[in-house]
């Protein structure tokens, strides 16, 4: 398994090469030269592998960083449009026994996939606009019809996602004038001495009733005891198995979080242990995928990240397939409501979001 996740890559630019790059009317030597920029964007792949040994690729230079993004950006979308183009032609030459200059079809793929890729990473990198959903729970109390969450998840602090693009998210977000800010995990690609000035603008998040957070999958690939610490200074409230209750008046709302799976103490029962009767109940679960297990527990809002939205065609079957079916936006689960977000950010191993764009969430209670 280990091996095939160095061949794979190299395999599909090989396949890029012969379908796309060979059939090109131009010299032999752009021919080579196409074909070394085409395997450079394979460095973001082996670089990133090699995190666990000290390397983090999201401390190349940013520059750098942006171009072996946007080839390895053009790898992934070609792949689709090339098979695309590939079934097609299959097709016509069996079926329909014609045969379509594969000249032009690779120049058309190359300037669509071009394009494609140009446009996704620019949605990739910008800040995210706000995107307002109203939510009807069961029971809400009078006291907090209406109340305004804001919520920020799969933010992925790095060189890219840099301290002036975190700074900007925080800034839409306090301009919401949020009740409460929710952000169930993925805060940050790298090592705290490395990534701590990106992330430093969190601390100035600011919401009546405070700022709660679950863990994600990527605050146990960097530091986790090291992140937890500076986080929690920021001002960031985790939960872990656990629950709070916020007040107004007699009136009540909890708001529970588990940590994501990769921890291994996953745990909904604990996390809803002893709470009040008929008081609705919101979770934090950084992956959407425990959803039918979560509405065992009598949950009234699941709000989850993980997925990025799929990202782009193509690649959210995929991600549907390997997150229960939960891939961005409204979910019913059992009588329980699930919000899929597609994240504030984007996970720099793959900096592209293709009809798919990021958001901050701002979500409006409603008593139903």
């Amino acid at each position: 398994m280990r091996n095939m996740f160095f061949i794979m890559p190299v395999l599909i630019c090989l396949y890029e090469i012969c379908s796309l790059i060979l059939p090109l009317k131009i010299s032999l030597w752009s021919k080579v030269l196409a074909s070394i920029i085409l395997l450079a964007g394979l460095l973001k792949i082996f670089m990133y592998r090699r995190t666990s040994s000290g390397f983090d690729m999201t401390e190349l230079p940013y520059y750098a960083n942006v171009l072996v993004s946007v080839i390895f950006n053009f790898i992934i979308v070609a792949l689709f449009i090339l098979l695309v183009k590939d079934i097609a032609f299959i097709i016509l030459r069996i079926i329909l026994r014609f045969k379509f200059p594969s000249h032009y079809a690779s120049l058309a793929v190359l300037i669509l996939a071009l394009c494609s890729t140009l446009y996704g990473t620019y949605e990739g990198m910008r800040v995210p606009d706000v995107n307002t959903h109203e939510v009807k729970i069961a029971g809400l109390a009078k006291e907090f019809d209406g109340m305004r969450i804001a919520m920020l998840v799969d933010i992925h602090a790095s060189n890219l996602n840099n301290r002036e693009f975190v700074q900007a998210i925080v800034n839409k977000t306090n301009a919401l004038n949020p009740d409460l800010i929710l952000m169930p995990g993925d805060f940050v690609d790298g090592q705290v001495k490395t990534r701590y000035a990106d992330v430093e603008p969190l601390k100035t998040l600011r919401a009546k009733y405070g700022v709660y957070a679950s863990t994600g999958n990527h605050e146990y690939y960097f530091d986790f005891t090291g992140w937890m610490r500076q986080l929690k200074e920021f001002g960031i409230n985790f939960l872990e198995n656990e629950h709070v209750i916020i007040e107004s008046g007699d009136a009540k709302l909890i708001i529970a979080g588990v940590p994501d799976q990769t921890g291994g103490n996953h745990n909904t029962e604990l996390a809803v242990k002893n709470i009040p009767e008929n008081v609705p109940v919101i979770l934090m679960d950084h992956r959407p995928e425990a959803a039918r297990e979560n509405a065992k527990y009598n949950i009234s809002l699941q709000l989850s990240g993980h997925t990025h939205g799929g990202q782009m065609p193509g690649v959210y079957e995929l991600v549907r397939r390997a997150n229960g079916g939960y891939v961005r936006g409204w979910y019913d689960v059992k009588g329980m409501k699930l919000f899929v977000s597609p994240g504030t950010s984007q996970w720099t191993g793959f900096q592209l979001r293709l009809f798919d764009p990021s958001e901050i969430t701002l979500l409006i209670l409603k008593s139903e």
